[in-house]
């Protein structure tokens, strides 16, 4: 049998139209009817089709659907948003839960509240301090003194490969010279690169800038996992600070994902958050996001530094991979002294995104938006041949180094 169920919009007058057909061969599809119509085999081999995209019906039994639950299959649900399970996402679920606690009064005591607060608050500041600390010391005692090597290896290399004709860029605190007219000029001459000892040999054909393809997939693999951090930054001012509707009171800031009698959100149960007050969105900007921002831009800069005064190329993957561990440290302090009740706390919060992003070009467009930026980040910093770039580690570059050291590398890196 061929069966048409259908049925008019939720509202008006109730009508059903069944018509029932015997047919010997399955009816097939077509353009018109693939969008409006399912088949499917029924019992004993009758096919029934039956209509789509329809309304809800009084009869509970009926497979009719009904316009919001299409309209939701089509469109999906938007998903809350979790926060960070590390110190800075913990900041945020203690501001937000436990001010809405005091707010709302007559549930546990306010001193444990305050307790928390103060207590979530100085871990977000051992974190940040321990971070700038850190970005400090590996500029002096690391970063410095890979600097002062690698200039001193170009400048022997430049002395020598330009018969002594060169210029001085600087002489304190390391003398930097380079060669008159680069390359192109009257004073290059490859061959003298013999005359370099083999210790200045390895040293010159190992500065990074020697082999510029590899240093780029380096730098622009350290660039990305900085912008990570950044893209995170840029999500909790979206969430929090402009999306989350603006509210007067934070008793008003929470709703339990479950009913209650009086809508009260228990600080292990999952909860939703709907809106901040103007002062909260202040102190979750000044707190969190800008130090936040602040450690990561410092730590790009000093990281690239780095990585361009690094000596050796197996070193360059090391320090680059050894440079996150900054990041690491709000993840850290998180799970070696938070309280479990705080985690369960923090895991069951979740940011109520009322806006999405909705489906157009400059969405899915924004890959290539991050991914070019890093790339130009990298290219700006290091340079190109003729163009000596961000980077400060080696003034005026020449990029002198490749082209005679290509021998070299092909000797002592062929198995």
């Amino acid at each position: 049998k061929l069966r048409l169920i259908g049925g008019p919009l939720r509202g008006s007058r109730k009508a059903r139209l069944s018509v029932s057909r015997e047919v010997s061969r399955p009816v097939p599809s077509t353009p018109s009817m693939a969008g409006a119509f399912s088949v499917a085999d029924g019992p004993g081999g009758p096919i029934e089709l039956r209509k789509r995209k329809l309304v809800d019906t009084e009869d509970p039994e009926s497979t009719v659907c009904s316009t919001a639950d299409v309209s939701q299959t089509l469109t999906g649900k938007w998903p809350n948003m979790p926060l960070e399970q590390d110190t800075f996402g913990m900041t945020i679920c203690c501001l937000v839960r436990d001010f809405y606690y005091l707010s709302r009064g007559g549930r546990g005591t306010q001193w444990n509240r305050y307790v928390r607060i103060m207590t979530t608050m100085f871990l977000l500041l051992l974190c940040v301090i321990l971070q700038i600390f850190l970005l400090l010391q590996v500029k002096h005692f690391v970063c410095a003194k890979a600097v002062h090597d690698i200039r001193v290896a170009y400048d022997a290399f430049q002395h020598i490969m330009y018969g002594g004709h060169t210029k001085e860029l600087i002489t304190d605190p390391v003398l930097e010279r380079r060669g008159i007219g680069g390359m192109s000029g009257p004073y290059w001459n490859a061959s003298r690169f013999n005359e370099l000892a083999p210790e200045e040999q390895a040293d010159a054909c190992r500065i990074p800038l020697s082999q510029p393809i590899f240093f780029f997939g380096v730098l622009y693999i350290w660039t990305l996992t900085c912008v990570s951090e950044v893209r995170k930054c840029n999500d909790l001012l979206r969430s929090l600070v402009f999306q989350a509707p603006t509210i007067e009171n934070m008793a008003d800031s929470l709703e339990p994902a479950e009913d209650d009698e009086d809508g009260y959100c228990k600080d292990t149960e999952e909860a939703h958050l709907v809106g901040l007050t103007k002062g909260l969105k202040a102190i979750i900007v000044f707190a969190v996001i800008v130090p936040r921002l602040v450690v990561v831009t410092v730590l790009l800069w000093i990281g690239c530094r780095w990585l361009l005064a690094t000596a050796t190329f197996s070193d360059l993957i090391l320090n680059a991979v050894a440079l996150e561990f900054v990041l690491c440290v709000k993840d850290l302090l998180y799970m070696a002294v938070m309280p479990r009740r705080n985690m369960i706390s923090l895991e069951n919060l979740f940011v109520r995104i009322d806006n999405p992003e909705r489906e157009s070009f400059a969405v899915f467009a924004s890959v290539i938006g991050w991914a070019g930026l890093s790339a130009a980040w990298v290219l700006f910093y290091m340079g190109v041949p003729g163009h000596n770039g961000w980077q400060m580690v080696l003034r005026e570059f020449q990029w002198d180094v490749h082209a005679v050291c290509e021998a070299w590398i092909n000797k002592r890196y062929a198995v």
